[in-house]
């Protein structure tokens, strides 16, 4: 590679008269000995490099290069495209049928197939250049697709799931983000319907843009400590909504940097001098001729981020800012023009929490997703990445191959499999209370809020984690942006602290848990998810029965265990509080705090019950209903076992410390996962490929369908701006008079110039 610096740039331009059909690119190595074969040029004779030294030209250069060199890296040469293809010829799954079950049909899949190719024609919807672009860029050019896809849906009449498959493929987070995800959908489950006809209409025709208000800088997931306050003007029939300290400041809501118009603001409702809580109320903020700041208001964009740069993450305070009375949202809790409060129905106190709840399943249903897409890009690399040679002159060893690769992402592809099943039943969940909730029943409210307060935690525990285990199994290539994992985990990671912190999150689910054991000992009947407490003292008496390693595989054996361990720990859980209490369980105060390390482990295990009780029921559904062929159902029953075999091996002491399991059936938990990777692995590209993504989804150079990455990364380097030149943007003023300095170039000397200006005053050393 030294020697071709010194090539002419011409012979690069070669390449695409020896391309082939299928890549337009020859191989590396075909390329290079097609070019060193051919008779060289006059104009390629002779090349002068940079010190005055001629280098040699192609014929020379082609006697310095033995034919044999060539040869004997082609015996050990494979490209990776050649790899992906026998990776898949040895799968024995359907890997379409399971994309096309994935993806809810073989018309959804065609269409978002369909959409990912237009996608990219489009202004904004090309990528290329995504890696590249500033901070302003990026948020102007996500507002762009986003208006972009507004607009397609506009003129071509297409439909809202359209709009939302367009919006998941574009993958470009920008100001709209709150406007659809919560200014919307507050609208349509706190406002009540004159609010609805008002507001609705505006907001879907984005003559208006909104977004929700709630946290603090002082305050976030300790909702009734808010501090922004509304203060009922009887006379004039108008709230007052004011930020009366620093830390009342409103700090990270999406879009309410510089696009937001409006927003729904929670704050504390005050009528003559009574406090009644955090409600949520329409407040103007900018003009809507103007788009400046109106009178009361102070806004901005809060700065970059660790990540989700294209979002204009905002602060706001107000200033004795005036609304009508009609701006609160009234569906339950309301303010008469007399200022009498009347209070939401007792069993539905707490329905203005609907839309948090929203949020918290829509973030376990994405949990599934951006874990598959992290899994996909590092399966696929892995299969294709050869590194050692087992023997001289040997092919080297795929990196999927070594069992501790393995060991680290397929778990991580059923866990993506695991929370995609888990994200569908959450919005089940979800509609089942939502219609509910329309005909006035609130029954199953706080069991819902339980249960997804542990998922929403668990589950972006677990894709945080594991984008970040897929990005380090790709070595080297996966610290660069171009392999997609870098920006995917910066842009997913503030999951697990949005929309509740998660350690939190488990204490409002390990809360109910306790007072639900609790209740189920005077007689009580836990619901749903925590029906396996009404037999917790039973539970936690039981013993593992296992005798063999291929008993581990039975998922009724795995979610026994799981069930043993919750019911233990919540009964632990009881017992401790009960003790630092004089013997009765308190759930605030030092006894509360004295035990909130137990209560995030307790909840976690009942997370995790959840989730392979899910995945279990899952997966006999569809071999009971025959929705995939034989062995694809049997390669996702493989996976549901790996993820039960490793969450019991992830959380082994609690299994040992009761003496659950013996030594003996913990190892033979580790050696069930081992047979598993082995029976797992030749289906490991397949089962990723099982989830339907399009490469203009993934937008990573490691990621490719094909399998060609060299090439890839190699492509998508063309496209930094500091390639624009050949001596690049520091060589004027900076390089060249270190480099050069007898050049006397006006240019240079001016640019040092201005560079000298720019300089501060430097202090004396």
């Amino acid at each position: 590679f030294s020697l071709l610096i010194h090539l002419p740039e011409s012979l690069f331009a070669l390449q695409s008269e020896h391309s082939n059909a299928r890549t337009g690119l020859l191989s590396p190595l075909s390329f290079l000995h097609q070019v060193w074969l051919r008779p060289a040029t006059s104009a390629a004779m002779a090349n002068v490099s940079g010190d005055g030294v001629v280098a040699p030209g192609i014929s020379a250069l082609r006697s310095l290069v033995d034919a044999s060199s060539v040869a004997v890296l082609a015996s050990t040469h494979v490209e990776p495209a050649d790899t992906m293809r026998e990776e898949r010829a040895r799968a024995t799954i359907n890997s379409d049928a399971l994309a096309v079950y994935m993806n809810g049909g073989q018309a959804k899949l065609d269409r978002k197939r369909e959409l990912a190719k237009f996608l990219a024609t489009t202004p904004w919807g090309d990528k290329r250049r995504r890696y590249f672009l500033s901070r302003t860029e990026e948020y102007q050019q996500a507002l762009q697709a986003a208006l972009g896809i507004w607009d397609l849906m506009g003129e071509h009449n297409l439909s809202l799931t359209d709009g939302m498959l367009m919006r998941s493929l574009v993958n470009f987070p920008g100001g709209l983000e709150l406007h659809i995800g919560m200014w919307i959908p507050a609208l349509m489950g706190q406002a009540d319907e004159q609010q609805q006809q008002k507001w609705l209409p505006p907001s879907q025709r984005l003559e208006l843009i909104g977004t929700y208000a709630q946290t603090e800088l002082g305050h976030g997931t300790f909702v009734r400590g808010l501090e922004t306050t509304a203060t009922y003007d009887v006379d004039r029939q108008q709230f007052v909504i004011h930020s009366p300290t620093l830390s009342s400041t409103k700090w990270w809501p999406g879009g309410m940097g510089k696009t937001a118009t409006h927003v729904v603001a929670m704050a504390r409702l005050f009528i003559k001098g009574k406090d009644y809580g955090p409600h949520a109320f329409i407040v103007p903020i900018r003009s809507l001729e103007t788009h400046e700041p109106l009178p009361g208001i102070i806004a901005g964009d809060i700065g970059p981020k660790f990540g989700y740069n294209g979002v204009d993450n905002g602060y706001l305070r107000f200033s004795y800012v005036c609304i009508p009375r009609e701006n609160m949202l009234m569906r339950f809790a309301k303010v008469t023009p007399e200022g009498k409060y009347i209070p939401p129905p007792p069993q539905n106190s707490k329905a203005s929490f609907s839309t948090m709840i929203y949020v918290r399943a829509t973030i376990v249903e994405d949990a599934g997703e951006y874990l598959a897409r992290a899994v996909t890009i590092a399966t696929r690399y892995t299969a294709v990445r050869r590194q050692t040679a087992a023997t001289p002159g040997a092919l080297e060893t795929q990196v999927l191959d070594y069992q501790n690769v393995a060991g680290e992402l397929l778990p991580l592809v059923a866990a993506a499999y695991a929370l995609k099943f888990m994200g569908q039943g959450a919005m089940a969940d979800y509609r089942t209370f939502e219609d509910n909730r329309d005909r006035g029943d609130f029954s199953t409210l706080p069991e819902l809020h339980a249960t997804l307060s542990g998922l929403k935690a668990l589950c972006t525990w677990i894709t945080c984690e594991g984008i970040e285990k897929c990005r380090l199994a790709c070595g080297g290539h996966g610290y660069s942006l171009l392999s997609g994992l870098p920006t995917l985990y910066a842009s997913y990671v503030q999951n697990a602290t949005w929309e509740g912190d998660n350690a939190v999150l488990c204490l409002q689910t390990a809360r109910f848990l306790v007072k639900a054991l609790l209740a189920a000992g005077k007689g009580g009947a836990p619901r749903a998810s925590a029906a396996y407490l009404a037999n917790a003292a039973a539970e936690a008496r039981q013993s593992c029965s296992v005798s063999s390693a291929s008993q581990w595989r039975d998922h009724d054996v795995q979610l026994a265990a799981l069930r043993h361990r919750a019911s233990r720990l919540v009964a632990e859980g009881a017992q401790t509080l009960a003790a630092a209490n004089g013997g009765k369980p308190a759930f605030d105060g030092d006894a509360w705090n004295g035990c909130l390390m137990d209560m995030v482990r307790l909840a976690k295990a009942h997370a995790y019950l959840v989730l392979q009780h899910t995945f279990v029921t899952h997966v006999r559904d569809l071999q009971a209903k025959g929705m995939l062929p034989t062995s694809t159902a049997g390669a996702l029953a493989d996976l549901c076992s790996l993820f039960g075999l490793r969450t019991i091996d992830s959380q082994m002491g609690d299994f040992l410390e009761d003496g659950y399991l013996s030594r003996r059936q913990a190892q033979m938990v580790r050696e069930a996962q081992a047979g598993l990777l082995r029976d797992i692995r030749p289906n490991a590209v397949a089962l990723v490929d099982g989830f339907g993504f399009e490469d203009y989804l993934l937008h990573s150079a490691l990621g490719r369908r094909d399998g060609d990455v060299y090439r890839a990364l190699l492509e998508m380097a063309q496209d930094s701006p500091l390639n624009s030149s050949g001596p690049g943007p520091a060589w004027e003023g900076i390089l060249e008079p270190r480099l050069n300095p007898h050049s006397k170039s006006r240019v240079s000397s001016a640019a040092g110039a201005r560079l000298a200006n720019d300089r501060p005053t430097q202090a004396k050393l």
